[in-house]
């Protein structure tokens, strides 16, 4: 009868590639998940026929009927959204969900805190429109 012999590692260390792998899929489910939460604003959007979707990474900034402004899902006050768009990337995009019902006025101020912080590539989100 022939031998067998097992090999052992000295150590007894943890594999680690496993959990990589799940430390990954963790993080792709969590990705997946926060595009499907809730809006912390109630904003009904105008429609627009001609849009078209992107899916480029960026911030979004929700405006809702009476000026209450969100970024990225975190109801926050207006002297603060330098602060939140300050240090980003040039080629981030913004993306502004405002109430139709929302004054121009606030619009115009995300424009403003958008192009004072150096980020060129806005969208207007909008609902697709009844053809």
């Amino acid at each position: 009868m022939a031998r067998r012999s097992v090999l052992v590692e000295s150590g007894g260390g943890l594999p680690v590639a496993p959990l990589v792998d799940v430390v990954l899929l963790l993080l792709i489910f969590f990705m997946l998940v926060s595009r499907y939460l809730p809006p912390s604003l109630q904003v009904t959007l105008p429609e627009a026929t001609a849009a078209a979707v992107t899916d480029r990474p960026g911030i979004m900034l929700s405006i809702d009927a009476g000026g209450r402004l969100s970024v990225d899902g975190q109801l926050t006050d207006w002297g603060s959204l330098p602060h939140h768009l300050a240090g980003r990337e040039p080629e981030t995009e913004v993306r502004i969900a405002a109430d139709k019902a929302a004054d121009y006025d606030y619009i115009v101020r995300a424009l403003d805190a958008a192009a004072q912080a150096g980020l060129s590539h806005i969208a207007l989100e909008t609902q697709p429109g009844k053809e």
